[in-house]
């Protein structure tokens, strides 16, 4: 980024914040890698494994997305799909989205020097497949960062994640029916954590790195104290000391005989109506 590139004091302004903000985010990662290096507890440490970034490449002509493609390595154009060629990087490991407007999604980074390095990468392609248009990259920012930490539960430990909901029910979404994980919102933190019984958690919803490594340290202390051990002395079955009720009362069908057996039949007894009176057809003479 020069400063040619920048007419107005406006876009000057602007440029001297990205190049702060750029200059923050990578004093911070590499100072959270280094205090991650002493830390003897591996629960204590979060780690970023996808960023999603965005920049910006202006360019003086109008960019043609059908002739990028035919040009550009590792790329997929379908107009009648989606309105964007989709480009894959190997070295860093990211897929790019470039649009007409000169717009530019990378995913798959892990950290933001992966997502600078990766737009440069980008810039220079399109240079090279392109030499008589001039390229200029900015705006580069990250908007979305997915982390995850593991609290290191020892065997027969668990997170209770009742007692979590029970006492931050207000910042806290929790169904088990639906999905087994909790999702807590903290308002002091610029941080959403999905919480699961397995001491697994989920960081999402930051948007720099000082918002992922310092509000894991924050909550981390918080969520520690909801470790629980609900494993406990084996108590002996009931069943085997109390004799079967079954077993030692007798049938009551057994004991009582039944009622049909005893009682005669009345239609036995009782002789029939028909064959004691005559039939009149048979005593009158025709």
């Amino acid at each position: 980024m020069r400063w040619k590139d920048f007419t107005s004091a406006s876009s000057r302004r602007k440029a001297r914040l990205s190049k702060r903000q750029i200059y923050n985010n990578v004093f911070v990662e590499l100072e959270y890698v280094e205090n991650a290096m002493r830390k003897k507890d591996l629960s204590a440490i979060a780690q970023v494994h996808n960023l999603v970034g965005t920049c910006q490449i202006k360019s003086n002509g109008n960019l043609n997305l059908e002739v990028v493609s035919r040009f550009l390595p590792n790329s997929l154009y379908e107009k009648q799909k989606f309105a964007a060629i989709t480009i894959r990087l190997g070295s860093p490991q990211c897929t790019m989205l470039l649009f007409t407007s000169g717009k530019l999604v990378l995913t798959g980074c892990k950290s933001f020097i992966e997502v600078l390095l990766a737009s440069m990468n980008a810039l220079y392609m399109l240079r090279a497949c392109l030499p008589g248009v001039k390229f200029t990259l900015c705006d580069v920012a990250i908007q979305n960062i997915v982390g995850n930490a593991d609290l290191q539960l020892k065997e027969g430990e668990m997170l209770d994640l009742h007692a979590f909901y029970h006492d931050n029910n207000v910042y806290c979404t929790y169904q088990p029916n639906m999905f087994p994980g909790l999702i807590y919102r903290p308002v002091h933190v610029d941080l959403v954590i999905l919480l699961f019984f397995s001491g697994r958690v989920v960081l999402t919803g930051a948007r720099t790195m000082k918002c992922v490594y310092e509000g894991w340290n924050v909550l981390f202390e918080l969520i520690k104290k909801y470790k629980r051990n609900p494993a406990g002395p084996s108590v002996p079955r009931l069943e085997a000391s109390v004799p079967r009720e079954d077993a030692s009362v007798p049938r009551e069908d057994a004991s009582v005989p039944r009622e049909d057996a005893s009682v005669p039949r009345e239609d036995a007894s009782v002789p029939r109506l028909d064959a004691s009176v005559p039939r009149l057809d048979a005593s009158v003479p025709t």
